[in-house]
């Protein structure tokens, strides 16, 4: 099929969509006077490829700002990539952004717990770097490539403001796997919360793309604050029942909810805990939350008494344990980044002992 391209200018991105050599990127800024308009040929163009996809597709998007309703567009986009992603195709997703762009940075977070489709974060000097890796070693490494019969577990435990939380959904995109907080297992179970087998239910979703369930719960709040990680709110049996169904029918990443103890009997599992100083919790927290340091300190000691009693009394334990864990990371002087790579170096070292569960399917 024809390529479709425009050349980007001050408030209109460029766009590459190149079946023949396997290009497709949209960058720069986005305000046009029409986001509709202006991605209607996009979506067109995407809806004849979904009927003969490449055997892999990498899609970029490399946006330094857009307006809200390019925001909707670029969801389409995603959306139809689910799509051929669905059908059994090999579909990767590279969201870039500039270092110290937050907004950039959670929105394409948001995205990926909206889509069911890999989407890799990354900045823009890490990918200027992979690219010229690319071009001298002609083998580009952007993170650990598992086979479909082995299936993994990876938990995170976390102190408040140790950016636990971020780290674990990092994680999730390099690894190409769905990350699950407190906030997306009580979704889930909202979502069939008047079902009386509620095992049998998630498991006949799974057979037909379950996932997009909690998709649809999510993709009308993007740019929503999440749920605080403030308050400390134990697994019902639901939900617990939802969590292990789960994770015996894909790799995953748990955070909190005492997971290193819920999932000890599975056999390929790797348990994290990230923490950093006081003081630097104290500083992470007065800026998210807005707070006062008085205010900081006051939360970040009730929720730490809170998780410890949370977790001895479910599973007979101290939290701080460092034997409950294979991997402990402090998050002093260090990114969110380099801990995954801490993280993905660790697996791969793992990874050969893992013991292999087939898909019989």
């Amino acid at each position: 099929m024809e390529a479709y391209k425009i050349k980007g200018e001050e408030d209109i991105p460029t766009v590459i969509l190149d079946r023949e050599n396997n290009v497709f990127e949209i960058s720069g800024r986005s305000l046009p006077e029409s986001s509709v308009m202006f991605f209607k040929p996009i979506l067109n163009w995407l809806d004849e490829y979904k009927h003969n996809p490449l055997p892999r597709t990498e899609f970029v998007f490399n946006m330094s700002y857009y307006n809200t309703s390019t925001a909707k567009q670029i969801l389409e986009i995603l959306l139809r990539l689910e799509d051929i992603y669905s059908t059994g195709h090999d579909v990767r997703v590279t969201w870039i952004y500039e270092s110290g762009d937050i907004d950039m940075e959670d929105a394409g977070v948001e995205y990926a717990r909206i889509v069911n489709v890999p989407i890799i974060m990354t900045t823009a000097e890490v990918a200027l770097q992979q690219k010229k890796d690319e071009q001298t070693k002609g083998n580009p490494k952007n993170g650990i490539e598992f086979q479909k019969n082995e299936t993994f577990i990876v938990t995170i435990s976390r102190e408040l403001g140790a950016g636990g939380r971020v780290v674990g959904r990092l994680l999730a995109e390099r690894l190409r796997i769905n990350y699950f907080d407190y906030a997306v297992i009580e979704a889930l179970t909202n979502q069939y919360d008047k079902d009386t087998d509620i095992v049998e239910k998630v498991n006949k979703d799974q057979k037909n793309s379950w996932w997009s369930g909690i998709r649809d719960l999510i993709k009308t709040n993007i740019g929503k604050k999440e749920q605080s990680e403030t308050s400390v709110a134990p697994l019902s049996d639901k939900q617990q029942e939802i969590l292990n169904r789960i994770a015996r029918n894909e790799s995953c990443i748990v955070a909190g909810q005492s997971a290193f103890y819920i999932f000890r009997d599975y056999p390929n599992h790797i348990n994290i805990f990230i923490c950093a100083s006081d003081e630097n919790r104290i500083a992470k927290l007065m800026t998210r939350e807005g707070i006062s340091r008085e205010e900081a300190i006051e939360i970040i000691n009730r929720v730490s008494m809170e998780r410890d009693m949370y977790v001895v009394e479910n599973t007979g334990m101290p939290r701080h344990d460092t034997r409950n864990y294979d991997l402990v990371i402090n998050m002093d002087n260090i990114s969110e980044e380099d801990a995954v790579n801490i993280i993905i170096s660790y697996i791969e070292t793992r990874k050969k002992y893992f013991a292999l569960l087939v898909d019989n399917d």
